[in-house]
């Protein structure tokens, strides 16, 4: 779970300084960011500060916002041992005065993946002023140099800045000054900038929008973006086996309220049939196959897949988001908005959940996007003219496309184009033991229409879509974009 913590160094001293820390609680980069070694330097300071309080959604988050207490109490560069940046032998020794000391124990502790160190400068880098504003300085160690690059030139983009004022490259930070963040080139040898603002004829503001930016644009491309961790997803997941009568299938965790989703059976028995589900509990579901209202309704026993969870917006272990809901819904159209906008359209799955009406009933969609989709409970082909069911609980699944884990499971989420013909898919991973969902997530042809499954195995499985036969004997179908999950049970 995130967590934040809040210390001093230098305790009962003029220098006693206040370190923040914030642990997303999941695995990510840790970065360090200090400002205030310089007391006359207050973007760097007010920037810091600033950055204390912000959370990310992978990894950790160190700052020491006001390094040096007693310079910014005297709006001064130095303190009573002069400058603490000189303080630092880059490649052995230990830093030079308590403080010092004091700073790098902390940066060591947290082994740090990145450091970032805020200052101002007077002048401007390669102006002829002999200053170094406006300029990221990288460690030597890769990437920072590739990074910084392209932070630079979204920052002058961004900012509209040209000419003497806009940002550059500094020089590599190579472990041969005592400096801080030559000292962390030299002994820790990790990625990172000490970054520089200039004075000269910018404000303060100006000065710590540019930090600001610098700073995040840097870690989201290793992969450590602020914002609220959304919490792991928690669920079951496993393959059934139904018959056309009901059974109770019990699950290992207890829900609040849960969703389910179950959407394609195999292939055992030629009928067209689907699963459906009622009688959610805490820890339980009731499920048979349900045959079309044309036909018996008695069918041989097949498989299907299913996930059951709380809704709610949840992240893999790589961060790949997942958002599970559920809602009343009839036979018209009815239009879901993420709680959190995919960065594309995701994996969907639909399912009611409930028995209200008679008759046997599937769930369809349409329009989706990175925003939402809609959907709705479609019933035979042979009453489609005058369609009309009442108001059932549909759950539905989000799954941002593409592989991830969900604590020991490994898992792959993916879109694929089907037709009434059988389609072999490859998975991308072996799973031993495979629990396979899939749905149709688009809406180009009107007949009621399911995916059906055969040969599921450790490395891939067959699906066809199929139509039922309530309006005409005719099976064909048009292409539709087909969802399905694979995760190790």
């Amino acid at each position: 779970m995130p967590s934040t913590n809040q210390y001093s160094l230098m305790t009962g001293t003029k220098y006693e300084t206040d370190v923040h820390v914030y642990d997303s609680g999941r695995t990510g980069p840790t970065t360090v960011v200090i400002g205030g070694i310089h007391g006359n330097e207050p973007s760097g300071y007010r920037a810091a500060t600033q950055i204390a309080s912000w959370r990310v959604k992978r990894g950790e988050l160190v700052v020491i916002p006001r390094a040096n207490e007693v310079a910014i109490g005297q709006n001064s560069r130095y303190n009573d041992n002069g400058d603490l940046n000189r303080q630092f032998p880059p490649r052995s020794g230990d830093p030079r005065t308590p403080l010092a000391r004091a700073i790098w124990k902390e940066v060591v502790k947290y082994d740090p993946d990145w450091v970032f160190d805020l200052h101002s400068a007077r002048g401007i880098y390669k102006s002829g002023d002999g200053s170094v504003g406006q300029a990221m300085f990288p460690t030597w160690t890769s990437p920072a140099r590739s990074f910084g690059e392209r932070v630079v030139g979204d920052l002058n983009e961004a900012f509209g800045l040209t000419g003497t004022p806009a940002y550059r490259m500094g020089n590599t930070l190579d472990a041969d000054r005592d400096m801080l963040m030559h000292r962390v080139a030299g002994l820790l040898d990790v990625p990172g900038f000490l970054c520089e603002t200039t004075r000269k004829g910018t404000t303060t503001s100006e000065q710590i929008r540019w930090h600001l930016y610098c700073v995040e644009h840097a870690m989201n491309q290793y992969g450590q973006p602020r914002g609220i961790p959304k919490p792991p997803f928690e669920f079951d997941a496993g393959m059934v086996w139904l018959d056309d009568y009901w059974k109770t299938f019990t699950v290992d965790n207890r829900y609040s309220h849960p969703a389910i989703v179950a959407p394609a059976l195999s292939h055992a028995g030629d009928d067209p049939a689907h699963a459906r589900i009622t009688g959610l509990t805490g820890n339980t579901f009731d499920a048979r196959v349900e045959e079309w209202a044309y036909l018996n309704d008695l069918h041989l026993e097949e498989r299907a897949g299913f996930v059951m969870a709380n809704p709610g917006v949840y992240a893999a272990e790589g961060g790949n988001a997942i958002e599970v809901g559920r809602k009343h819904v009839n036979h018209e159209w009815h239009s879901v908005s993420f709680d959190t906008a995919f960065d594309s359209t995701p994996v969907l799955f639909a399912m009611p959940q409930s028995t209200v009406g008679d008759d046997p009933i599937i769930a369809r969609i349409q329009n989706a996007s990175r925003d939402g989709f809609q959907f709705r409970v479609q019933e035979e082909d042979a009453g489609h003219e005058n369609e009309y069911h009442y108001d059932e609980m549909v759950s539905w699944m989000a799954f941002e496309p593409g592989r991830d884990s969900l604590g020991s499971h490994d898992y792959e989420a993916k879109r694929v184009t089907a037709d009434d013909s059988w389609t072999h898919v490859d998975f991308s991973r072996s799973y031993q033991r495979p629990v396979f969902l899939a749905d149709v997530m688009s809406y180009n042809g009107w007949n009621s229409v399911t995916v059906r499954w055969k040969n599921l195995t450790s490395s891939g499985v067959d699906f066809l879509l199929e139509e039922e036969q309530s309006d005409d004997s005719e099976t064909g179908h048009a292409e539709e974009t087909v969802s399905y999950l694979t995760i190790d049970g």
